[in-house]
């Protein structure tokens, strides 16, 4: 009897797979967590389910919501988990370069990010970056930014079990192609004349 093939590795966040999908090296989040930072994780959790009140305040509106961690993921301190040049060159390889758009036509670079980020928004890649997220949920509760770490545990609940564009791979697929182009802007090409 043959089973399904399922590639296993370490999704609790860090490493190597990390540093290959995410702008992590070098930061924090390169490590994989500890035995502390996983209990640190899980207390946070069980605090934040404490919040039902900001939970439900939160998942009222669900385009609400989408733009609150729209904003929220935008903050610099997210920039670790900003989409890697691998898995950027990946999205060029399979949907090609990001159209250049004018005012007025969103939509057509929208509909280009969904299939770039659906491209290589394989499982186990999924998993990773919502484990990497997660890791920033206790420094939000122990803080007290209640609606933040909310935004945090859902995205992070999304992202690693829905087959859709979530706000957070959304914003870490446009912030890793803004790096990537600014990293690798075309050189002059040589004209040949001397």
């Amino acid at each position: 009897m043959r089973g399904r093939l399922v590639r296993k590795m370490d999704l609790a966040g860090g490493g190597e797979p990390a540093t290959r999908v995410t702008r992590c090296k070098g930061t924090w989040l390169e490590a994989e967590p500890s035995a502390a930072e996983q209990r640190r994780i899980a207390e946070a959790q069980s605090r934040l389910r404490e919040q039902r009140a900001v939970a439900q305040a939160f998942h009222a509106d669900g385009e609400a919501a989408n733009a609150f961690c729209i904003e929220l993921f935008r903050d610099e301190a997210f920039a670790p988990l900003h989409f890697a040049d691998e898995l950027v060159e990946k999205m060029i390889a399979k949907v090609g370069e990001p159209p250049v758009v004018d005012e007025g036509e969103e939509a057509i670079f929208s509909d280009y990010l969904r299939r770039a980020v659906l491209s290589v928004a394989v499982p186990n890649t999924r998993r990773l970056l919502a484990a990497q997220l997660r890791r920033y949920l206790p420094g939000y509760v122990e803080r007290e930014q209640w609606k933040e770490a909310v935004a945090i545990d859902y995205s992070a609940f999304r992202t690693s079990l829905g087959e859709e564009v979530t706000p957070f791979l959304a914003q870490m697929a446009l912030a890793g192609l803004a790096d990537y182009y600014e990293t690798h802007e075309e050189e002059p090409k040589e004209s040949g004349q001397s």
